[in-house]
């Protein structure tokens, strides 16, 4: 099958020397927004994992280097956005400043290529003006750039843009340096996101549609190096058991047609968030069944696909602008679409972020129309340009509140409470939640209302039941604590932190003998755990067993060194029941070094000096 044409292919934008304001203000627009969230938390949604869950990214040497390459990331193949945390690590530890100048840097890189790259696409400047404006500063840009583990899209999306730009120079120069700067760019955008694999579909639909180019077997064959390097990294993706978990553990209440509504109503959420971006959030869950049914919204959202099916029929020949700028964001987006219901939530903001410039540029495009009279809605309007003016404050205005989301654990909590129903998977963020107001507010009284809330909505929340306890048994009441930690057991028997805890209540309580036996089925399940240990140390004391309590303390402290609780109970057990008084004084002298002020005083009185 051939197309045959006399249209001409796409014109290069003009070179010029002059300023582009339009650019400039879309600069200093995103700089403008982005910058006052610059000093805002590494959150503990997924930032602070790559801190705490992966040693290697704290050491930026050879070796974790390669570490980068073969292993996966919070379930992702992302090694040069883990590459670009770890440098940043380097200089900057965990200033939260650092690393969001960062994901800004490489937003402000975006911005210009996708002003680059759609000047490409049409020659002429309002058109990628507007598209630049519209991506620096659109509500949807608000999480990939503020949220520092979305660092991946950022990258990704600049990757890309470079491979799309050099394809193109390739086929209107013919220069084979070209084609290489292009498959470059294309690994390099597939080492930051798998989303990346969609590139080679998005060279055919710039071949077709913009470049004109006649389908034959050379314009399908010059592809397939891009298609296997996709394949290459589809197949890498999902070698991952852990990502292939989180793609299956849901519990599917969907069937049948669901499916078909589902992704119905996917497909005109991107569309209808970009033109209307309200209540936005992180999360959007998958709607709880009532009578087996979902929401109304999602019976109707299959006549959104039957008016877009419409409007590229209608357009294909005459406005080829439009089915190509509606199949660019579709396309991009079609890794992140739910065929089938396969993970926690709906939608999400953050995959919009470089699909998002189809639309753009058709929004641009449909305004240079109207604003040149060939559209004839409003034709002779004098305030054509006052539309645009009022569109891009909005979008600006909507920005500026959607900001302040990122500013914590708590506000982002806040925000996904707000926007979802109460499913399990809300029961994340009220842990969220109340994990700030206890740690940080100081506020447990509150944070319990949280956890218990979390633990309504999951009941297979084990850490709300522990933390839900933990609090009981600060404030006294140790019955209500036990049954939580109770719960929590059952959640998760796998873990050693119930048996230790429900050990210490028996300890307070003078049941030593029981206190030993919790703390041995909590080192049945973790040998090395050292509260376990600890606690077994106490109990041995008060039964009058010195020795062994001591042996418990050491290993203890073997795999603690800075375990304090347990550095000041040897000490007490070598100076009150072992006559170690060296021994004591060492570990009193330990604590002291570490900032003990118990341990400095005993250094003062009991061992004669500091």
């Amino acid at each position: 099958m051939t197309k045959k044409t006399n249209k001409k292919p796409a014109v290069p934008e003009s070179n010029t020397s002059r300023t582009d304001l339009f650019l400039v203000s879309a600069l200093l627009g995103a700089i403008i927004l982005f910058g006052r969230g610059l000093n805002y938390d590494v959150l503990n949604f997924d930032d602070n994992e790559y801190f705490t869950n992966y040693p290697e990214i704290l050491q930026l040497n050879f070796s974790s280097i390669k570490s980068y390459f073969i292993h996966y990331y919070v379930l992702m193949y992302q090694p040069l956005p883990i590459l670009s945390i770890s440098l940043t690590y380097a200089f900057f530890k965990t200033d939260p400043i650092a690393h969001h100048i960062l994901n800004l840097i490489f937003h402000l890189a975006n911005i210009f290529l996708v002003y680059r790259f759609v000047g490409k696409l049409y020659d002429k400047p309002i058109i990628k003006q507007i598209t630049a404006l519209l991506f620096a500063i659109h509500p949807l840009a608000v999480e990939p750039v503020l949220w520092i583990s979305c660092r991946s899209s950022g990258m990704y999306a600049f990757f890309y843009l470079l491979g799309l730009m050099a394809f193109m120079d390739y086929k209107s120069t013919g220069r084979k340096n070209k084609l290489v700067f292009c498959y470059v760019w294309f690994a390099c955008s597939l080492l930051s996101k798998a989303h990346a694999v969609t590139f080679p579909f998005a060279i055919l639909l710039l071949d077709y549609l913009i470049l004109k180019q006649r389908i034959n077997k050379s314009f399908i064959l010059n592809k397939i190096p891009f298609f296997l390097l996709s394949l290459a990294f589809g197949i890498i993706a999902l070698l991952n058991k852990e990502t292939i978990q989180n793609i299956t553990r849901m519990d599917n209440p969907f069937q049948g047609f669901d499916y078909i509504f589902l992704l119905s109503y996917e497909m005109a959420w991107y569309f209808i968030k970009l033109l209307l971006p309200l209540q936005l959030a992180p999360i959007i869950v998958y709607p709880p069944l009532v009578d087996n049914m979902l929401p109304w919204i999602y019976y109707i959202s299959p006549l959104f696909l039957v008016l877009l099916g419409f409007v590229l029929y209608k357009s294909w020949k005459a406005k080829p602008i439009i089915p190509f700028g509606f199949l660019f964001f579709y396309l991009l987006l079609s890794v992140s679409l739910q065929l089938v219901p396969s993970r926690l939530f709906i939608v999400a903001d953050r995959y919009g972020y470089l699909p998002n410039v189809g639309l753009f540029f058709i929004m641009a495009y449909l305004f240079s129309e109207w604003k040149e009279g060939k559209i004839n809605f409003l034709k002779n309007f004098e305030g054509k340009n006052s539309v645009l003016y009022v569109v891009v404050g909005g979008y600006f205005l909507l920005s500026f509140l959607q900001i302040p989301i990122w500013q914590n654990n708590a506000t982002l909590a806040d925000k996904i409470i707000d926007v979802n129903p109460e499913t399990p998977y809300i029961a994340k963020a009220y842990g969220i939640r109340a994990n700030y107001k206890k740690n940080i507010q100081n506020n447990v009284t509150e944070a319990l209302k949280d956890y218990q809330s979390a633990a309504r909505l999951d009941s297979n929340d084990w850490i709300a039941f522990y933390q839900s306890g933990l609090i009981y048994k600060t404030m006294g009441d140790t019955s209500s604590a036990f049954i939580n930690f109770k719960k929590a057991h059952a959640s998760n028997p796998f873990s050693p932190f119930s048996f230790t805890d429900m050990g210490v209540i028996f300890f307070e309580h003078k049941n030593y003998s029981l206190g030993i036996r919790l703390a041995d089925s909590a080192l049945k399940i973790k040998s090395t755990y050292p509260n376990a240990m600890n606690l077994k140390a106490v109990c041995l004391l008060n039964l009058g067993y010195p020795s062994q309590a001591e042996e418990y303390l050491s290993k203890a402290i073997a795999i603690n060194p800075n375990y304090m609780e347990a550095i000041k109970n040897r000490a007490i057990v070598r100076s009150n029941s072992l006559n170690n008084k060296k021994g004591a004084c060492d570990d009193f002298q330990r604590g002291a070094n570490l900032g003990d002020l118990d341990c400095q005083r005993m250094v003062r009185e009991y061992c004669g000096g500091f």
